[in-house]
């Protein structure tokens, strides 16, 4: 490289050195300009003014004061107080039949009738035989109270006459059997036979059930048994039977069974049904509810107020929701009580699902008051 050369790359660099402090202090204040602007700008929009939170609609209700019924509720069917399959007590061709299944019998009245003929027969053999041993035997009493005839004979005319009394009467009863009637008061719910059928002692005519006392048998879990046992006497027992519509029928304890079935873990129940039982029949379904136990003039709120079982939200006096923690002691499966401290409050029934503590809220109806 020459000297030449040398020399303009040195006055070059120097140059450069020289431009380089202006350069950058252009550059400096054109970034403050920049700056400047940006923050004016910002200083002069205007500041949005501060949204007010929503006021939430929501559904109220009060706390009512009344009874409240711990109670179970339980299936079983109606039956009768007694139920009797009709059983003829001889054999023959039954002749007529004047039940049929829905028939109302009174005890003694006539069900059906044997062909009495060949009883008939057999009777006036009894008689004639029974009329023969009995000529004998006055006979031989005579002559054995005058000492003409021997003690053997005697004996043997009494013995004779007996036996044909017997029979006789055995006759007659057979005879009677021809006609069967009912033993108890009672509605025909089964009819086994018909007209012309050949039967026998062990074939059944007719089923008579006892309509006038019936009953129900309910199968209750054993943790109930001590209750039961306790309050049987007091126990208020109700039922609802679904082909009667929507009446509610008294009921009464009859008998508790003394022990607990293994297999079920249950204990038998047996009720009556008091009062008007026209219509009511054998086999119908029938809901039974025992009330366990009842309280009297209690503060009590639907299940519907309380959310997850343990949360009550209620409108303060601000008018914002606000909510405590409570767990019910004493319910049923639709109320349960509250301390009389919260008597006054103002619960959210509906609604309740979406707030927040101190959220404002609007009662979308008149405060309910349970009935």
């Amino acid at each position: 490289m020459s000297d030449e050369d040398t020399r303009a790359q040195t006055e070059g660099a120097g140059n450069a050195k020289r431009r380089t402090p202006s350069f950058l202090k252009y550059l400096v204040l054109f970034v403050l300009i920049l700056v400047a602007v940006v923050v004016w700008f910002f200083l002069r929009a205007p500041v949005p003014e501060a949204q007010p939170e929503p006021v939430l609609p929501v559904n109220t209700i009060r706390a009512t004061v009344g009874n409240l019924d711990r109670s179970i509720t339980l299936d079983s069917y109606v039956g009768s107080d007694s139920v009797v399959t009709v059983l003829p007590k001889v054999s023959g061709t039954l002749i007529a039949l004047n039940a049929d299944v829905g028939t109302l019998l009174k005890a003694g009245e006539v069900v059906a009738k044997i062909d009495p003929e060949p009883y008939q027969i057999a009777l006036n053999q009894a008689k004639a035989v029974y009329d023969g041993a009995a000529s004998v035997y006055d006979r031989q009493k005579q002559l054995f109270a005058g000492g003409a005839t021997s003690q053997a004979n005697y004996d043997q005319a009494k013995t004779q006459y007996e036996n044909a009394r017997s029979q006789y009467e055995l006759a007659k009863l057979h005879l009677s059997y021809t006609t069967i009637v009912s033993p108890v008061d009672g509605t025909v719910i089964r009819r086994h036979v018909s007209n012309g059928a050949l039967v026998s002692q062990s074939v059944p005519i007719v089923t008579v059930s006892n309509t006038h006392a019936l009953v129900v048998k309910v199968n209750v879990p054993e943790t109930y048994a001590r209750t039961f046992e306790d309050n049987r006497a007091a126990m208020p027992i109700s039922a609802s039977i679904p082909a009667m519509g929507s009446e509610r029928y008294r009921l009464r304890i009859r008998n508790i069974a003394p022990a607990i079935d293994v297999t079920t873990k249950t204990f038998s129940v047996e009720c009556e049904i008091e009062g008007n039982t026209d219509g009511i029949l054998p086999g119908m379904f029938a809901q039974v509810s025992f009330v366990l136990e009842r309280r009297r003039e209690v503060p009590m709120l639907p299940y519907g107020v309380l959310v997850g079982g343990d949360t009550l939200w209620y409108v303060a006096a601000n008018g914002t929701a606000e909510y405590f923690e409570f767990t019910p002691s004493y319910h049923n499966d639709e109320y349960f009580q509250i301390p009389e401290k919260y008597e006054g409050y103002v619960f959210i029934l509906a609604g309740q699902h979406f707030l927040s503590a101190g959220s404002p809220v609007k009662a979308s109806n008149s405060t309910q008051v349970l009935k």
